[in-house]
């Protein structure tokens, strides 16, 4: 990354742009001017949906709904749809072994072997957070973030598939421990049984557009390849400096190097309230998550005060992301940040229309 003063790193929070009304709930919820570098926030309703962008996107111009932002783990609920659409189609089943779609490669532990693609989409599969690596190697990604760099530094899909052959579970099975490292693995296995044959680099975006966002019109969506390079909104830490954007086509099932807009994540959000997206079914929560929510394929519920909200965030080296639904009131959110401070908040709110 060129450490030098980035042209687009302009705090300018007052620029607004979409819909007044909600710029100004986005802006007071969101803590007033200065907290992010950017926002672009789609509000789905019933009668319609609504945009608004606080902030600078590329070259300074104000953020619109189709300013590009890396959306981090929200990427999950897209692995996750997938597994239900292709499972809804009879290409692959929820409870067969991940061994059985990675079939022409061996692990060589068995237990990991035999963890199902239900169980990787759910955060059951009692796999490790991420793949383990050397204390020296583990410093160097704790040093990576740390610095503003990129952790991944690109590792690609065949680097991530020999070392996650070779990986043993953490924790037991059947309960409830969020693994980056399963849904990666997940989403790797499903692009190998039902993806076209060609590059394997590309195999998990090329199910992907032809599963999910194709059918969408997502056309703004993309996995990001290693080398190669794609406009989104440049990531910042919160004292205004530039970090390195995150690649990684080993991770992208997980959500390293990932990109999408508010625009794209209302189509998707619109299509899994109204029940028509692909894979929709993924939404439905399944299993115990931690305390009383619950976790589908990919997607959250949190239940609070009798309401029910299903979501999911994303969080890389400068940017955020927030996805979530009430179905009862048939609203629906997308928060997209490039600054590293959390949205969590300001997207449930929005969802649960608090304040």
């Amino acid at each position: 990354m060129n450490d030098a003063a980035d042209e687009d790193a302009r705090w300018t929070p007052e620029l607004r742009s979409g819909d007044p009304e909600l710029a100004e709930l986005v802006e007071r919820e969101s803590g007033g001017p200065g907290g992010h570098h950017s926002l672009s926030v789609a509000l789905v309703e019933t009668d319609g949906v609504r945009f608004a962008g606080l902030g600078t996107g590329r070259a300074g111009a104000a953020v619109s709904p189709d300013t590009a932002f890396e959306i981090g783990s929200a990427t999950k609920v897209l692995t996750g749809m997938l597994l239900a659409s292709l499972a809804a189609a009879g290409t692959v089943s929820p409870e067969q072994p991940v061994a059985e779609l990675l079939a022409g490669r061996r692990f060589t532990n068995g237990t990991t072997g035999s963890v199902t693609p239900a169980e990787l989409a759910s955060h059951r599969s009692g796999l490790p957070r991420l793949l383990r690596g050397s204390p020296v190697a583990n410093l160097r990604l704790s040093l990576d973030v740390a610095r503003g760099r990129d952790p991944y530094r690109g590792m690609g899909r065949e680097d991530f598939l020999r070392r996650a052959l070779r990986a043993a579970p953490a924790g037991p099975r059947g309960e409830f421990a969020y693994s980056n490292m399963g849904m990666a693995l997940l989403g790797h296995a499903l692009a190998e049984a039902a993806a076209p044959t060609g590059n394997g680099e590309e195999r998990y975006a090329v199910l992907l557009e032809r599963e999910l966002l194709e059918p969408l019109g997502m056309a703004a969506t993309v996995v990001r390849r290693a080398g190669v390079d794609a406009e989104c909104a440049v990531p910042h830490r919160q004292d205004g400096r530039a970090v390195a954007p995150w690649v990684s086509p080993g991770y992208a099932p997980a959500g390293v190097g990932v990109l999408s807009t508010a625009r794209d994540l209302a189509r998707l959000l619109g299509a899994v309230l109204e029940g028509r997206a692909p894979g929709a079914d993924a939404a439905r929560p399944r299993f115990a998550a931690e305390g009383a929510n619950r976790v589908g394929l990919g997607w959250l519920t949190l239940n609070r005060d009798g309401r029910q909200m299903t979501w999911h965030n994303g969080a890389t080296g400068g940017s955020r992301s927030f996805v979530g639904f009430d179905r009862a009131r048939g609203r629906a959110v997308a928060v997209l940040s490039n600054t590293d401070r959390e949205v969590d908040t300001l997207g449930s709110r929005l969802v649960l229309h608090e304040g």
